[in-house]
């Protein structure tokens, strides 16, 4: 790299491009992963370092706006009771999440956001395919490379858990089976083939950090 080029690269690491320097489209950047790989922490810092807007699709799923805007749709059902401590309960079907999916791709569609999707991955994802700022976190592209994955996003959700001070959820974290885990990981891959698969791990099998995480986005984006 010559100088200037090393001057952008600091610039694009630190979050001080102009809008005009900050070269990817005015599309969202979505992100995409499995539940425990740090996936709203990164999207979450990548927005704050770019100076966008960060949107938690699952919040808004369990918003009265998108309740309303979706309940007549055909095919959605939903059914959201919301507490006082701002925690949503009910049940939702796919459709429903579908069309919030798409009702804040219609309003975002062309704008510098960030998306971050959650964990699931089966409602919509025909929707996000085609969107050129798609990051998959938390998912190996080799299914050789899915043990140590799958060890890892365990010992994550524990770690959550414990966090939270949550004993029951604990327990039933360790007690579960991986099963699912690995099962998360394979719709993904079978989801997304193609786009941008960001590795939590580095080479020695240790976790990134959040800061290598986001130099790297930030880097593959401009």
């Amino acid at each position: 790299m010559n100088l200037q080029e090393n001057i952008q690269r600091i610039k694009e690491v630190m979050g001080l491009l102009t809008e005009e320097e900050k070269s990817y489209e005015n599309k969202p950047i979505v992100f995409i992963g499995t539940a425990g790989a740090g996936k709203s922490t990164t999207a979450k810092k990548v927005a704050e370092s770019l100076g966008i807007e960060y949107i938690d699709v699952d919040e808004r799923q369990g918003s009265e706006e998108y309740e309303n805007l979706c309940k007549d749709e055909p095919g959605v059902e939903v059914n959201i009771t919301r507490t006082p401590d701002g925690r949503n309960w009910g049940n939702s079907n796919d459709a429903y999440k579908i069309c919030v999916i798409s009702k804040l791709l219609e309003k975002y569609g062309d704008s510098k956001v960030v998306l971050d999707i959650g964990a699931g991955t089966a409602e919509g994802h025909d929707l996000l395919t085609n969107l050129p700022n798609l990051f998959v976190l938390g998912v190996p592209t080799n299914p050789d490379d899915d043990k140590p994955y799958v060890d890892f996003l365990k010992q994550s959700r524990i770690d959550r858990a414990i966090e939270m001070g949550n004993k029951d959820l604990e327990k039933n974290e360790r007690e579960m089976d991986t099963s699912h885990i690995q099962q998360s990981i394979s719709n993904i891959r079978d989801y997304y083939r193609g786009k941008q698969f960001i590795a939590v791990l580095n080479d020695e099998g240790k976790r990134k950090t959040t800061e290598e995480l986001v130099d790297e986005i930030i880097f593959k984006l401009t």
